[in-house]
């Protein structure tokens, strides 16, 4: 998200509108950087809930709240940013 929204202010300020290619790939590196978390995460997090024995609904809960929430917050500001950088106002006087 943080390269993402770097990029995409630059990119404003400078008043340059990138190609959908150079525009989309921080998002898709933001969400290959979220996979990767969440993949080395994920041993930790079920060999803890495993040892503690969490019920099924405490698991889902905290996959939500610990997984799913961020990564969606990231990948929309990072789609919106990527967004922004590539709009064009054609109806400026």
């Amino acid at each position: 998200m943080i390269l993402s929204r770097t990029l995409a202010k630059g990119r404003i300020a400078r008043g340059e509108r990138p190609i959908w290619i150079a525009a989309w790939l921080p998002v898709a590196f933001d969400a290959s950087c979220l996979a990767l978390v969440f993949i080395f995460g994920f041993g930790p997090f079920q060999g803890l809930t495993d040892s503690m024995n969490f019920p099924i609904w405490a698991t889902i809960t905290a996959l939500f709240g610990l997984g799913f929430i961020p990564i969606q917050v990231v990948l929309i500001s990072s789609s919106l940013w990527a967004s922004k950088s590539r709009f064009k106002d054609e109806n400026v006087d």
